[in-house]
């Protein structure tokens, strides 16, 4: 029997329930107080039919994902069974970036059926960085009509395209997505990356950086020091109205703040940036960070929303707990495990192995399954218990197409999925290989190319053939620098 994720618990009994074939079984549903778990269900199956009951809509939801999954394996006919199942994690998350390379909303809706077909709940929807602003502001417009397209691209793997590139999703188009995946139970969290990350907003409105330069959304991927002005009171005014307009659209809990890659090499040249330092009574430029970081939360706070912020926001040290979780990706310093150790919501995204971006000889399937969140270096008891769930991301700037997106993502997704729904006793590659087979069939059916099997798991001296030949076909000496953690900060 193939079921992805694998649940909790089944005990199969005596006896067959038959039912016409392409035809549903008779199905009962109900909430059930007793089932206290958030998510969790029940399923018993009988001579009367099929019993579904639910902690919550939610549960109820993913009790019926589980029968369809069922229904696969048999043919007019299911076993009698109990089935108890609850999730490991409440946050399971997957993340998707239209800004290095756009996806229509149809492309998204596929991948969202993709995700939620295994129960991953959380679709972090990465919108605005150095090479676009994806999102339509009404009071800045400037951030569509200027930052959404950029002059070329230049990512490399033979991509130099002299013509514009550009794209960005209407406030309806986001509000369709938004209650697309609502019917499948996901929240949509979308990323407005500050204060690194902002080329795009700087090309529309060059007045909110350090320098006053005009500047264009680049073309190449990087780091780059032109990040929004920390000094300038403006940039914190175009931070809320985003803020706002977000909130106007997304539903959900989450709001993600970014503040990932912000070199303050300008902000150190910047006299604006020096008075604020020194007006707050800070110790350095990271902390000017954190300070960014704790306005933007507690303008959140007030609008019944959390952050949520990429672990080098924490660096400086001052971030306020209250209202933000840090995500995990990578983290020399160690300070998102210390954040996790004093018991601080923590979302475990980690560059090694969750970066689905990469070829599967650098990040190979079995090492996506076999990750542990809980036991991340250095994590307490308390640290591991404040680790709320897994996100794993596909980055854009060397995936040009769909399928190229679908091959990357499918079937490690299944790996994450497994992870965010089981702990570490419940899973069993070699299970799990034959049920990713099964399922990346059933994808194809979806309009998803998964990556064929030879792919998964390649030997060692061919893993490491393919990860030099990725970085020598994509990556800048500066950007290798970059990667290596070299670069300017």
């Amino acid at each position: 029997m193939y079921l992805c994720p694998q649940p909790k618990n089944i005990e199969l009994k005596k006896g067959m329930l038959y039912f016409p074939v392409k035809s549903m079984p008779e199905i009962v549903k109900k909430i059930t107080p007793e089932l206290s778990q958030k998510e969790s269900y029940r399923i018993n199956i009988d001579e009367n039919g099929v019993l579904i009951e639910g902690a919550d809509d939610t549960g109820i939801y993913y009790g019926e994902l589980t029968l369809k999954q069922l229904m696969l394996n048999y043919r007019g006919c299911l076993p009698y069974m109990y089935l108890y199942d609850e999730p490991e994690f409440l946050y399971r998350g997957f993340m998707i970036d239209s800004c290095r390379h756009f996806f229509t909303v149809d492309e998204i809706k596929k991948m969202i059926d993709g995700a939620a077909y295994f129960k991953l709940n959380k679709f972090h929807f990465h919108l605005s960085d150095d090479q676009g602003f994806r999102i339509e502001i009404k009071s800045y417009p400037k951030l569509t009509t200027v930052g959404s397209v950029r002059p070329s691209s230049n990512f490399g793997r033979g991509e130099n395209d002299n013509n514009p590139y550009g794209g960005y999703y209407t406030k309806e188009e986001l509000k369709e997505i938004v209650a697309y995946c609502k019917e499948r139970h996901i929240e949509v969290i979308p990323e407005f990356d500050f204060p690194g990350h902002t080329t795009a907003v700087l090309a529309a409105y060059p007045e909110l950086s350090c320098t006053g330069e005009e500047i264009q959304p680049k073309t190449t991927a990087g780091i780059f020091k032109d990040i929004l002005c920390a000094g300038n009171p403006e940039s914190l005014k175009l931070v809320f109205a985003v803020l706002d307009e977000l909130c106007e659209i997304f539903t959900g809990e989450y709001i993600h703040i970014g503040g990932d890659e912000a070199p303050k090499t300008r902000w150190c040249e910047c006299d604006k940036c020096k008075e604020k330092l020194n007006e707050l009574g800070l110790v350095n430029m990271d902390q000017l960070q954190g300070y960014l970081a704790n306005e933007a939360a507690a303008y959140l706070k007030k609008k019944g929303k959390k952050a949520i912020c990429w672990n080098e926001a924490i660096k400086g040290g001052n971030v306020e707990k209250d209202n933000i979780t840090v995500a995990l990706w990578r983290d020399k310093t160690k300070a998102s495990i210390e954040w996790a150790n004093g018991g601080n919501p923590l979302i475990a995204e980690c560059f090694t192995p969750y970066y689905v971006d990469y070829p599967y000889g650098m990040h190979p399937l079995k090492s996506v399954y076999m990750f542990e969140p809980r036991k991340l270096r250095g994590l307490t008891s308390l640290g591991g218990a404040a680790v709320i769930g897994v996100e794993s991301p596909i980055w854009t700037e060397y995936v040009t197409s769909f399928e190229k997106m679908t091959y990357l993502c499918f079937p490690r997704w299944l790996a994450v999925a497994e992870t965010g729904w089981n702990n570490v006793n419940k899973k069993g590659y070699a299970k799990f290989i034959k049920t990713a087979e099964f399922f990346c069939d059933i994808l194809k059916g979806m309009g998803i190319t998964p990556a064929p099997k030879e792919d998964w798991d390649i030997l060692p001296q061919s893993r490491l053939k393919e990860t030099v030949g990725f970085f020598s076909n994509t990556l800048s000496k500066s950007a290798v620098k970059q990667f290596f953690g070299k670069a300017d900060k």
